[in-house]
């Protein structure tokens, strides 16, 4: 039994055991050796003996999907490009000078929107379409003060038009496109971002000049042509850049939409810009005048004098000196709002103000005429530049008479009462006053530009009448007070203007 039971078991799992010798192993490792051979003498001859056709590289056909930034390009650029016009100026009665800018149409029938630079010296004008069309083109208006142009050309049939945005709902850091023809590439497309907005650009500018500012390379030639968003709309004309070698240097400045479009409006249905005007010079508020009125620095802007004794602000009882705050509603903290909102308001409309006079809270309404741009227009905004200090000396002989009076101020100065004689030969009839005979060098009034043949007329908001006024207001000055000093300077002659100087009692 036991015998049949172990028979039994070694039928049912049969284990083949073969010895291995030194011959078998030999054998296979032969083989192995072989077949590695085989392998790598295949691949040798792949590569040697490879085909010329088989360096060659193809391009992909897998589908591309581009990211969504670069739709957005791409879309805009297709978008905006046909109503983007290179502009050719010919600047002699020969057409033998040639400059160029750029240039967008905004209505069909051929009007475009360009800088007043880029056409205000043209003696002929050409403009090429996207299409390769060229046309010459004829100038509707010009507005130097934005600098601005509407231009146009003649077409059979309706033209690719821009749509214009607005250029108010812009926040910083959203992206933008320019489209121009710089160096006179036309269609040249770069991108950028809005880098800054209400952005004044140098001295050079006008009141009416805030820019958007952008990093979107713009070079010469991309002058008059538009900075859109990325929803195909323009919103703004690439007007300057901010550079020391004449090109790109990182910021670039537009005019926006909100600007460009009412200028627009005004040129071609009127051909000129008309603004509103006050009739003031006006000069920023100084930290002495501010306290004086008891307003917060920077809460207004100063009269400093008025144009005429017959304009608008002389009529509404607005004097040198008085503070204005508010107009029609709006706050004005500059002089350059000032302008702004009052020219926005447009001629022969009513101007409701809110001014300060020694501290004292008025109103009063104007009606504004016409403003008259002049080519110095932009420099009567300002401040006036201080003047070379002038020697210590007193007027002719005949003007130097004898006086009971004339000893120095606690500002240095001497003074005396303004004759009708010396008011009549200095241009002054019917002025009243201190009038100014000598500056002391290093003092208080020489540091803050008082000058000889200077006319004091008022100091802190009181009248000076006789040299007797400006001893009594001046003598008891001590360290730390405010100074107002309202003056008759001569400019340009027998002229005389009125300044304000202000300064705090050291």
């Amino acid at each position: 039994m036991r015998d049949r039971s172990e028979s039994s078991k070694t039928s049912d799992s049969v284990i083949l055991r073969i010895p291995i010798t030194r011959r078998t192993l030999t054998l296979v490792l032969a083989v192995c050796c072989l077949s590695i051979g085989v392998a790598v003498g295949a691949i040798a001859r792949g590569v040697v003996g490879a085909r010329p056709d088989d360096n060659r590289v193809a391009i992909s056909t897998l589908p591309v999907t581009p990211d969504s930034l670069s739709a957005s390009f791409a879309r805009v650029a297709d978008q905006v490009e046909p109503s983007v016009a290179h502009i050719k100026v010919y600047e002699t009665e020969f057409y033998s000078r040639e400059g160029a800018g750029s240039g967008v149409i905004v209505n069909s029938s051929g009007f475009i929107l360009t800088n007043a630079h880029v056409v205000s010296r043209a003696i002929k004008l050409k403009v090429k379409l996207a299409d390769g069309s060229e046309t010459e083109a004829r100038v509707i208006g010009v507005d130097s003060q934005t600098d601005l142009a509407v231009i146009k050309i003649e077409s059979n049939r309706p033209l690719p038009v821009a749509r214009m945005g607005d250029s108010d709902k812009l926040n910083v850091g959203d992206w933008v496109l320019a489209i121009g023809s710089p160096f006179g590439l036309e269609q040249t497309v770069t991108a950028g971002i809005i880098s800054a907005k209400d952005r004044v650009a140098g001295t050079g500018s006008t009141p009416f000049q805030q820019f958007l500012q952008t990093d979107a390379a713009i070079n010469p030639g991309n002058s008059g042509g538009p900075l859109v968003n990325l929803a195909g709309e323009v919103i703004g004309i690439n007007t300057q850049i901010a550079t020391a070698t004449g090109v790109y240097s990182g910021i670039g400045f537009a005019l926006p939409s909100s600007t460009a479009v009412d200028i627009y409006n005004q040129l071609v249905t009127g051909g000129k810009v008309r603004r509103g005007f006050l009739g003031i010079t006006p000069q920023e508020l100084t930290p002495q005048i501010a306290r004086l009125n008891k307003l917060a620095e920077g809460a207004g802007v100063v009269v400093r004098e008025l144009a005429s004794e017959t304009g608008p602000a002389a009529r509404a009882g607005l004097q040198s000196g008085d503070v204005i705050t508010e107009i029609s509603g709006t706050k004005v903290k500059t002089v350059r709002e000032l302008i702004r909102r009052v020219a926005s308001l447009g001629v022969g409309s009513t101007a409701d103000i809110i001014y300060f006079r020694g501290g004292e809270r008025r109103t009063t309404s104007v009606k504004l005429e016409e403003r008259k741009d002049e080519p110095d227009a932009p420099r009567s905004i300002r401040p006036p530049s201080p003047e070379p200090r002038r020697q210590s000396t007193t007027p002719e002989k005949e003007n130097a008479k004898p006086d009971r009076a004339k000893p120095r101020s606690a500002l240095g100065v001497t003074a005396k009462t303004l004759s009708p004689d010396l008011a009549r030969m200095r241009g002054l009839d019917g002025a009243r006053g201190a009038y100014v005979l000598s500056v002391e060098p290093d003092s208080i009034a020489a540091d803050n530009r008082l000058l000889i043949d200077d006319l004091i007329v008022e100091i802190n908001t009181k009248p000076v009448m006789t040299l007797e006024d400006f001893q009594r207001m001046t003598r008891d000055l001590k360290s730390g007070d405010d100074v107002v000093i309202r003056v008759l300077r001569s400019d340009r002659g027998p002229l005389r203007r009125s300044f304000l100087i202000s300064f705090t009692m050291p």
